[in-house]
């Protein structure tokens, strides 16, 4: 019982103050702000209030905030005044933030979506006409992305696209099919 007393005295002798406290929160020891007329006392009397004005509805952003109030009346009590001023604006800042929104208490679970293999498929018979051939060659493209044999692959790839710039097309679907089939492991 006298521990209280000379805590809850001591307290008051310091002039510490409490953050109004939240649901389930730990008040905030803050210290007073210097007296009205001192450099920097409304800054710092700004930051106090918007800590505890947070303090009632996001305990979080209020606890955050207490850091850096701390360090402004470190700061001020240093007669480092700019800094303080600094610290005082980055309280009033971290006491504004928005409350971080909670999952709800039956969130479903989401099974981890594990990509397996792409596999290209590439139709049996089409013409050789330089769409078809320009196709194949971007889906050549596409499948070299996660080939397991990289530089067989390059190599194929060149020949379809000089096959290609040749305007012979029937090679260039051919070298592209390689490709596909070699990169999917067939």
């Amino acid at each position: 019982m006298n521990v209280l007393i000379v805590a809850a005295l001591l307290a008051a002798a310091l002039g510490m103050t409490g953050a109004a406290p939240a649901a389930g929160s730990v008040p905030l020891p803050l210290p007073a702000p210097p007296p009205p007329g001192a450099p920097v006392s409304s800054k710092l009397n700004n930051a106090m209030n918007a800590i505890e004005r947070a303090a009632a509805t996001n305990p979080a952003a209020a606890q955050n905030a207490a850091f850096s109030y701390n360090a402004a009346i470190e700061q001020y009590n240093a007669h480092d005044y700019e800094r303080a001023r600094a610290s005082a604006l980055t309280a009033i800042g971290q006491a504004a933030a928005p409350r971080v929104p909670f999952a709800p208490a039956r969130a479903p679970i989401a099974a981890p979506a594990f990509p397996g293999p792409r596999y290209y498929v590439i139709p049996d018979e089409t013409p050789a006409t330089a769409a078809n051939a320009q196709r194949y060659v971007t889906l050549a493209h596409r499948a070299m992305a996660s080939c397991v044999a990289p530089k067989t692959a390059a190599a194929e790839y060149r020949e379809a696209l000089s096959a290609l710039d040749a305007k012979q097309y029937r090679i260039a679907m051919a070298a592209s099919k390689n490709i596909v089939d070699d990169c999917a492991g067939r």
